[in-house]
């Protein structure tokens, strides 16, 4: 009995005071907040934290190290060139985020202090990778000897199921590029699986080979890529079936959608703004990535008509000043959207359809316009138009008159904003807090010192998953059959010819 005491009062103490390494590499600001959230309130269990990313948090505890690698920032903020990806092909599309992440895992390994981690003699406990184009950083884990936990910003998608041994049905499962649901017509099915197979063949044959290069050329240690790219005990997807959509996952995929959203108050100029606002407010945000002072002077004068015609006050995230702006219009260059959807007055949110955009929104209640440019965005946006919580305007069509539109509908009929506090009434209503719920799977995983539920999809080969085999094997089969068959039928007719000629 005392032995049993002795043991688990260990492993309860070795999972409060771990040390704990998290890899957030994505130059996104976005993704930075899911991650900061995630290890500062791992930091405030008592766990060491150290975190490898472009960002440092405002209030970072003591027990929580930063090691910057700000050279990836300058790789996505206001880059004009995302904005021409809405107009690129689906596959087009796929080599650019591929190819544009593997910059990004470069950089990362090439900081010195990174370097100097890798080299130094320092163990951990566990580590959190953010699953996001840059699987030699798993290697992180098999260089630390530590269980590895997979975190990824978004749900479930072909960009991190294949991970976790989950199926990828082009049947039902939508590319991220595309703008479907899971519920496609034929010709979208048709689009879904060209996408699908490209995808697959694009990540294995030219994205992998790099990955794999870079485990060698910066982890000192010799590492297998093949085994570090399927050691995962645990993924959080940031996902919930109200931003999301309902599908099958196993034991240890774990959503968390809405851990993020923890609203605080607002800045006071903001505050007397809103509760000024007595015909209601629009927040207008393109997020972290785009810049809406990139637009083009003839955008910005339409946005600007369609603002004019409104009796509602409009928060605007713009990066740069607005000498002839509109009265009724507020703009900074960075707003606390969290905080600002969570206030009674505002109305509506136009967005371009980020996860966490579209995750705070629903979960605040508010109704979507979306403009959708990139990424996962289209899909988004997708599922919230099907949800009844969105219109969406394609960024290639924006003009007065479909912005307008958009806009008009969706504050007049009422059955947007009944739809959205419907969801948001869901999302809300949960048995355990999602952020707990991470905790709990995480200091899990830690004592159990890096379980593993690898299902038995992940030992077989895309075409055993698939059945290709069978498949081939009952197509020679019965080609095999007939030839057989219809070789005894010509055997016979050949001999009854003989037979009726010497008659």
């Amino acid at each position: 009995m005392n032995v049993a005491l002795f043991i688990a009062s260990f492993l309860f103490v070795r999972a409060q005071c771990a040390k704990i390494l998290g890899v957030f590499a994505a130059p996104g600001y976005s993704q930075f907040i899911l991650g900061e959230v995630l290890m500062t309130e791992l930091a405030k269990r008592g766990h060491q934290i150290t975190v490898i990313s472009p960002y440092r948090p405002k209030d970072e505890p003591p027990n929580y190290k930063t090691i910057l690698t700000k050279e990836v920032i300058g790789d996505t903020n206001g880059d004009d060139s995302l904005w021409n990806l809405e107009s690129q092909s689906l596959f087009k599309n796929i080599m650019s985020t591929y190819d544009y992440e593997n910059g990004i895992t470069e950089k990362t390994l090439q900081n010195k202090e990174v370097q100097e981690l890798l080299q130094s003699n320092e163990h951990f406990d566990l580590v959190i990778v953010e699953q996001f184009f840059n699987d030699a950083l798993k290697g992180f884990s098999a260089h630390f000897k530590a269980p590895l936990v997979l975190f990824s910003s978004m749900g479930l998608t072909e960009w991190n199921r294949e991970y976790m041994g989950v199926p990828m049905l082009p049947s039902m499962n939508a590319v991220s590029y595309t703008q479907y649901t899971n519920r496609m017509t034929f010709f979208q099915r048709i689009r879904n699986l060209y996408g699908t197979i490209f995808d697959y063949l694009y990540r294995r044959y030219f994205f992998y080979p790099v990955q794999r290069k870079f485990l060698a050329q910066y982890f000192p240690s010799s590492l297998d890529f093949d085994k570090i790219l399927y050691n995962a005990s645990l993924m959080l997807l940031n996902s919930h079936v109200t931003t999301s959509e309902n599908t099958l996952l196993p034991y240890n995929m774990v959503e968390i959608g809405g851990f993020h959203v923890i609203n605080k108050p607002l800045d006071k100029e903001i505050q007397t703004f809103l509760d000024g606002a007595t015909d209601g407010a629009i927040l207008f945000s393109l997020g972290s990535n785009l810049h809406s002072s990139d637009l083009s002077q003839d955008t910005r004068n339409a946005i600007f008509q369609v603002f004019a015609k409104l009796k509602q006050k409009i928060l605007w995230k713009f990066e740069t000043d607005l000498p002839d702006k509109p009265k009724n219009l507020f703009i900074a260059k960075w707003l606390k959207q969290r905080d600002i959807l969570a206030h009674p007055n505002v109305k509506l949110f136009i967005t371009h359809g980020g996860l966490l955009s579209t995750e705070e929104a629903i979960f605040n209640g508010v109704p979507m316009v979306g403009i959708p440019v990139f990424a996962d965005q289209k899909m988004n946006m997708a599922r919230a138009k099907s949800n009844g919580v969105a219109s969406v305007v394609s960024f290639s069509k924006l003009s007065e008159e479909t912005l307008f539109e958009a806009v008009n509908e969706t504050l007049k009929n009422p059955s947007y904003r009944n739809n959205a506090k419907r969801l948001s009434s869901m999302i809300k209503d949960r048995p355990i807090q999602p952020l707990e719920l991470a905790m709990y799977w995480i200091e899990y995983t830690m004592r159990h010192s890096g379980m593993t539920f690898k299902p038995s999809s992940l030992y077989l080969y895309w075409f055993e998953m698939y059945m290709v085999d069978i498949a081939c094997f009952l197509l020679i089969n019965s080609l095999v059959v007939f030839l057989v068959i219809f070789g005894l039928m010509r055997i016979c007719k050949s001999k009854k010819s003989d037979k009726q000629k010497k008659q």
